[in-house]
């Protein structure tokens, strides 16, 4: 069973149960499936695969690939399908410049109005992103999700919610790259980052919050050129004939997690079996 009739569980129908998604889940359970890294970046597909994962007609998985196109997620070619677009490294850039811009004056308003409830739920989300550090198989988007929810507390708290979610629709691709950095190490050094960003909240220290913050969102300059080298077919302007082999039986991250623990030859074909991710708490 492929990975959109698992994602329906996802969407709150319980395991086993083979159900149609509605017509307005189509548009989320793909984008889902792109931003998370279950879909390889050049991945190429023809719709009549995604209907027939989707058990639809094609004018509803039309409508949300045009709308995937809009948010460059996904390339129409012409004649051919519909391509999982590379990486681009450029949006990334963009899309992490506002979040920068935006969420440290958040941060700001935050620290403005803080009062000693706020923080009930940062240190009960440290508390769990530290009972996954000491996993031995660290779930990454788990991680990732819960890393999310921690710095989407200074948004409902300050009322500025429509900020967050603008933030989400436009960043796509900064979040594919925050997955394909993350490791044991990665993940590790976050929480240490997460829990200074608490301390200098709670000190109400704003140029140590800023500091840290930068620090932070940063992380992915150093490790770009690493990124670029390990993996130049997952992103924008590489040629390699790699990208035409389509992949929606996979989950493409725990392919790369397994060639990079179990020594996998680079370009391995798909087939990897789907590895449901933990429910959020």
């Amino acid at each position: 069973m492929g990975y959109f009739m698992q994602h329906s569980e996802c969407l709150g129908h319980s395991r086993g149960e083979k159900k149609i998604l509605d017509v307005g889940e189509v548009y989320p359970a793909l984008r889902h499936a792109i931003i998370d890294l279950y879909l390889r970046p050049g991945a190429i597909m023809s719709i009549k695969d995604i209907c027939e994962h989707f058990q639809m007609g094609r004018s509803p998985v039309r409508d949300a690939l045009m709308r995937l196109n809009q948010e460059g997620l996904v390339t129409l070619l012409p004649q051919r399908g519909t391509m999982i677009s590379h990486i681009d490294l450029s949006r990334v850039e963009q899309e992490r410049f506002l979040r920068l811009a935006v969420e440290e004056e958040v941060m700001k308003l935050f620290m403005a109005c803080y009062t000693h409830s706020d923080s009930v739920p940062l240190e009960d989300n440290l508390r769990q992103q530290q009972e996954l550090c000491e996993q031995e198989d660290i779930d990454i988007r788990r991680f990732l999700w819960l890393d999310d929810y921690f710095h989407s507390v200074f948004y409902g708290i300050t009322n500025k919610k429509f900020c967050l979610q603008t933030l989400q629709n436009s960043g796509g691709h900064y979040r594919r790259m925050r997955l394909l950095t993350c490791d044991k190490l990665e993940v590790e050094e976050n929480l240490r980052q997460h829990n200074a960003l608490l301390a200098a909240l709670q000190a109400r220290d704003t140029e140590a919050m800023c500091d840290v913050f930068h620090f932070h969102l940063q992380k992915l300059d150093r490790k770009e050129q690493f990124l670029l080298k390990k993996y130049p077919y997952l992103f924008k302007n590489d040629d390699s004939a790699w990208n035409l082999y389509p992949a929606l039986e996979a989950d493409y991250l725990q392919t790369l997690n397994r060639r990079n623990t179990e020594n996998v030859p680079e370009n391995p074909l798909p087939g990897l079996h789907y590895k449901e991710p933990l429910e959020a708490k």
